[in-house]
């Protein structure tokens, strides 16, 4: 007798000594999981989506892209303002070229990157630029936040 069967016959031995009376038996299994079992969990996620979460599930959402030091508050002020909206947001302030941020970014899979130089800054904006569609342009701050929100919403594939 397998453990499936010899589960299914006590449930019926439950089932069958309850009365009607009593309303419907509701069953509850808790099955333990192991290690193994949560590391194959996450390995077959990862080789579905090959790395490239989809917004809702990706750890890190946005990338922060200053041009240079001299927009380093506006960075910050952005990376807080989409912390305070509840997204991963990670603020890259290396001393690098543009390029090499984004590139880093790219391999990373992270689903958007939004840059930001002293025009953005001056008219706060972000430039929006999505892993796969390349650059969107830029946008005001509270119009991505609410795009990021419907993407989330109905957990689209980004």
């Amino acid at each position: 007798m397998t453990a499936n069967r010899a589960c299914k016959d006590r449930l019926e031995i439950l089932g069958n000594a309850r009365s009607l009376a009593d309303g419907p038996l509701v069953v509850v299994a808790f099955k333990k999981l192991t290690t193994v079992e949560l590391e194959r969990f996450f390995g077959i996620l990862i080789e579905h989506y090959a790395g490239a979460f989809p917004l809702w599930l990706a750890p890190v959402q946005v990338e922060v892209l200053p041009l240079s030091e001299k927009v380093a508050a506006y960075a910050q002020q952005v990376t807080e303002k989409l912390r305070g909206a509840g997204f991963r947001v990670h603020l890259d302030d290396r001393n690098e070229k543009l390029q090499a941020k984004i590139r880093d970014a790219q391999l990373q899979k992270i689903p958007y990157m939004l840059v930001v130089g002293g025009k953005e800054a001056e008219a706060g904006t972000v430039s929006v630029r999505h892993r796969a569609k390349g650059d969107l342009g830029a946008r005001p701050l509270d119009d991505f936040i609410t795009t990021l929100n419907a993407e989330i919403a109905q957990k689209g594939a980004s």
